[in-house]
C-alpha cells in the first residue's frame, strides 16, 4: 500500500529554504525543512493562515510538538528553526506578530546536562588490550578513536593518506570536515603512528578511505558500534558501551595527565569552550593529586620546624591557612576556581571549628 503524496511545502517556506541552501549544510537544510514541515503540516489541519499566526496558536503547536514524544534535543531544534522563519517572514512583511513574541525564550525546553561517561582505568586498560591484540581492520580504527579522541563520523571519514608532518618531524592525524565542518590536527604518537600504517596497509592499495567495508564501502557505523560491544562483553563496565565513550576516555585521560583545557579544546575539535569545560566536573583526581601534594610539602615543612634545635608547636590553623593560600594561588580555570572555592569554605570552617576547641 503506498502513501498519500505529502502536499507541497508552503512557497513561503520554499523560498526561504533556497535562502538557506547557499550557507548552510545540506543536511542543516533538510533539518530546517523538517521543522517548516512540521508547523506547516499542523497550520492545514487546523486550517490557520501563516500571517495571522498568534501567539495562542504558537502555544498550541508547542503543545502539540511536546505531545509527538519528540526528545529533548528535536523539539529544541524544531522550535528554533521555526522562530528562525518566522523572523524572515517578519522581514519580508508577511507575518502581523513579532517572531520572538510568537516563540519565546521561555518557551525553548531545557536540555538535560549529561556528563561524559569515560571508562574507568581499568575498563580502558583491558579494552585497549584486547583491541590491540587482534588484526581487524574494525578494531584497529577503535583503537584509533581512542589514541585519538575521534568522533566515529571523523573514523568513517579519515582518508588513507590521513597522516602529516610538520618541519620538525612530528606526524598528525589530518581529521575530515566532521560534526562541526572544521578541519583539524591530532598529534600522534609513535604506536598511534604504527597503528595508522597498518591500517593503511590494509585492504585495497589505492582506496580512498582509511577504514572500509570488505565491499569497499563507507565503514557502517552501526557495525563499529557493534563490534565494540562485542569486544567489550565480560568487561565490568558500568552504564552503557558506546564508540563515544573511547572520546571521553581520551580527554579525560589527557586532563589527568595536565593538559590545559585549551589544548584539549583543540585535539577534541570543540568550537565552544562550555563543551570542554564538562570535563573538569569529572576530573577530581587532578584536584585531589594536587591537594596531596599540598599536604605532603605542608607535613614535611612543619618535620623540619619541629626538629629544629628549637621545636616549634605544629598550629593546625596555620597550616591550614597556607593550605588556602596555596589553593588561591594554584587555581587556573574557572572550573577549578569554583572547585578550590568550595574546598576552601569547608576549610574554613573547620579552622573556625578548630580554634573553638
Amino acid at each position: 500500500m503506498t502513501r498519500p503524496a505529502r502536499p507541497p511545502l508552503a512557497e513561503t517556506a520554499e523560498d526561504f529554504l533556497s535562502s538557506l541552501e547557499t550557507t548552510l549544510k545540506p543536511s542543516t537544510c533538510s533539518h530546517y525543512r523538517l521543522s517548516l514541515r512540521l508547523l506547516h503540516d499542523w497550520l492545514d489541519s487546523k486550517r490557520l493562515r501563516l500571517k495571522a499566526f498568534n501567539r495562542e496558536q504558537a502555544v498550541q503547536w508547542l503543545a502539540y510538538l511536546a505531545s509527538r514524544g519528540t526528545g529533548t534535543g528535536s523539539r529544541l531544534m524544531i522550535i528554533l528553526y521555526a522562530r528562525g522563519y518566522l523572523r524572515a517572514l517578519n522581514e519580508a512583511g508577511l507575518l502581523r506578530a513579532a517572531a520572538d513574541t510568537l516563540l519565546r525564550r521561555a518557551d525553548m525546553p531545557k536540555l538535560p546536562v549529561y556528563l561524559p561517561r569515560p571508562f574507568s582505568q581499568a575498563s580502558d586498560r583491558e579494552l585497549q588490550r584486547r583491541l590491540a591484540s587482534s588484526s581487524q581492520p574494525y578494531h584497529r580504527g577503535l583503537l584509533l578513536m581512542r589514541h585519538t579522541g575521534l568522533r566515529i563520523g571523523e573514523l568513517s571519514g579519515l582518508t588513507l593518506n590521513c597522516m602529516r608532518q610538520d618541519e620538525l618531524g612530528n606526524t598528525f592525524l589530518k581529521v575530515p570536515l566532521g560534526k562541526m565542518n572544521t578541519e583539524r590536527l591530532v598529534p600522534l604518537n609513535e604506536e598511534t603512528v604504527s597503528l595508522v600504517k597498518e591500517l593503511q596497509r590494509d585492504g585495497r592499495p589505492h582506496r580512498e578511505l582509511l577504514l572500509e567495508t570488505p565491499r569497499g564501502r563507507r565503514t557502517d557505523r552501526g557495525q563499529l558500534r557493534k563490534v565494540l560491544r562485542r569486544v567489550a562483553a565480560g568487561i565490568d563496565i558500568d552504564g552503557k558501551v558506546t564508540t563515544h565513550r573511547l572520546r571521553h576516555t581520551y580527554a579525560t585521560t589527557l586532563m589527568n595527565a595536565g593538559v590545559s583545557l585549551p589544548v584539549i579544546m583543540k585535539l577534541l575539535g570543540h568550537r565552544d569552550y562550555r563543551m570542554t569545560l564538562r570535563y573538569t566536573n569529572i576530573t577530581l583526581e587532578t584536584v585531589g593529586r594536587e591537594y596531596r601534594a599540598a599536604l605532603s610539602q605542608l607535613e614535611t615543612r612543619y618535620r623540619l620546624a619541629l626538629t629544629a634545635p628549637e621545636p616549634t608547636r605544629l598550629e593546625p590553623g596555620e597550616a591550614l591557612g597556607d593550605i588556602i593560600r596555596w589553593l588561591q594561588k594554584r587555581t587556573a580555570d574557572e572550573a577549578q576556581r569554583k572547585t578550590s572555592q568550595a574546598l576552601v569554605k569547608r576549610l574554613r570552617r573547620i579552622r573556625t571549628e578548630l580554634g573553638g576547641l
